[in-house]
């Protein structure tokens, strides 16, 4: 029998071709199913993760509402105990209220001060016109009164007849004239009927000027103390530049917080006979006075 050369060339050529195919589908096919088992793993583990996830999203939720309930708990337990801590500390005190800057508001001291059974008579504020008096005001104030002061005269002599005006209740010439004229801003509560016990002198800026705190707060705490009366330095907690430091080092009791409620808690207890340096930041000794309340 002869052989074709060709024919068996081409068998075994298209024997090959075919093997070569089957394997090629084969693995395809393979392939395929490995690939979608893969992604069939992958879709499990996401969603498992994503069970775990919204498992611990759960507890967390409920860890959430547990501490909200919680804080409530204690924020009414604590306003509860501040009223009984402040209940009548400043009853029959007469306090006086010195604003020596416009930066900031301060008007919830009257209001924390008569929580606790004080009185307010008179609230004063030092507003930027005579804070930063210009030559063309300066010359008009010596030209009406005859004198010839420097700016730091007219701060100290207005220092002078505001502390005559909340001791002896008597108006000077030039402090009716800065108040008219918004120098001074006078806010009086109550008739002057006593002596005013202390005053709470609310202090702090948005940039630093020691010269006016020289010229103000720091003269009046000196002339306050030579009258034996009791002074007490405070700002609010977001105040830019802090007079805090300056009060602290003149031997006086500061709240660097007192728009918060342990710094009101904190004035009150002050006010009431406590001694330090209470607040927030660093030159505060403590929170609050410890220790003492009865």
């Amino acid at each position: 029998m002869v052989f074709d050369m060709k024919y068996y060339v081409v068998t075994i050529a298209a024997i090959f071709i075919s093997l070569g195919i089957g394997i090629f589908i084969g693995f395809n096919m393979n392939g395929g199913e490995i690939y979608l088992e893969h992604q069939q793993q992958l879709i499990d583990s996401l969603e498992n993760s994503f069970g775990e996830f919204r498992l611990e999203k759960e507890d967390l939720q409920n860890t959430i509402e547990e501490l909200e309930l919680e804080k409530e708990k204690q924020e009414d337990f604590i306003q509860k105990a501040y009223y009984e801590i402040i209940d009548d500390k400043l009853f029959n005190l007469n306090i006086a209220v010195i604003q020596t800057s416009e930066d900031y508001y301060y008007d919830d001291i009257k209001i924390a001060l008569q929580e606790a059974g004080g009185n307010v008579p008179a609230q004063l504020v030092y507003t930027n016109k005579i804070l930063y008096l210009t030559e063309e005001e300066l010359d008009h104030i010596n030209y009406s009164f005859g004198v010839t002061l420097t700016k730091e005269a007219v701060l100290g002599q207005t220092n002078n007849d505001i502390l005559t005006l909340l001791r002896d209740g008597k108006v000077s010439n030039l402090l009716n004239y800065l108040i008219t004229n918004d120098f001074i801003r006078f806010s009086e509560y109550e008739a002057f009927d006593y002596t005013v016990d202390q005053i709470i002198l609310a202090g702090g800026s948005q940039k630093e000027n020691d010269e006016v705190l020289k010229a103000v707060d720091l003269d009046l705490i000196q002339k306050i103390q030579n009258q034996n009366m009791k002074v007490v330095g405070v700002e609010r907690l977001d105040t830019a530049y802090s007079y805090i430091p300056s009060y602290k080092n003149s031997g006086i009791s500061t709240i660097d917080n007192v728009d918060t409620f342990f710094g009101r808690m904190a004035l009150i207890l002050t006010a009431a006979g406590r001694e330090g340096s209470f607040g927030e930041k660093e030159y505060s000794d403590q929170l609050v006075p410890l220790g003492g309340y009865q």
